[in-house]
């Protein structure tokens, strides 16, 4: 049984977190616990770096080109994604789908994978 202000046993009470994530909390009464923040904002270099992603995503995409179903939709709907704007919640969403249907087409090619998963991470730091 822990009484209310004792110690807790062991070198951990709380949580440890490292990475990226929204504003984040330490639990009340913990001891010995550490967490590390990076806050995912917007800032003025991410729809650029968003841009840099979509142009990798094309060039991985046309070297598996062989390996991707309906790849010529594929380059259609990143054309699409690029248009979006993501500052917008309704862009964000339809960005968010048209690479999800691309990623279906990918049937798992490594890289090509990544490096959508990267893409619709990003989406997700702009809401």
């Amino acid at each position: 049984m822990i009484r209310r202000n004792s110690p807790p046993s062991g070198d951990n009470s709380g949580v440890v977190n490292y990475g990226t994530m929204g504003n984040v909390q330490n639990q009340p009464g913990a001891s010995n616990s550490r967490q590390s923040q990076t806050n995912a904002s917007t800032g003025p270099d991410q729809p650029k770096e968003f841009a840099i992603l979509l142009d990798r995503i094309r060039q991985q995409l046309a070297a598996e080109q062989g390996r991707v179903n309906d790849y010529q939709q594929c380059v259609v709907l990143l054309d699409l994604t690029a248009q979006q704007h993501l500052d917008d919640t309704g862009g964000r969403s339809t960005a968010k789908t048209m690479l999800e249907q691309v990623l279906a087409k990918c049937d798992g090619v490594p890289g090509l994978v990544s490096l959508l998963a990267s893409a619709l991470s990003l989406i997700a730091t702009y809401a």
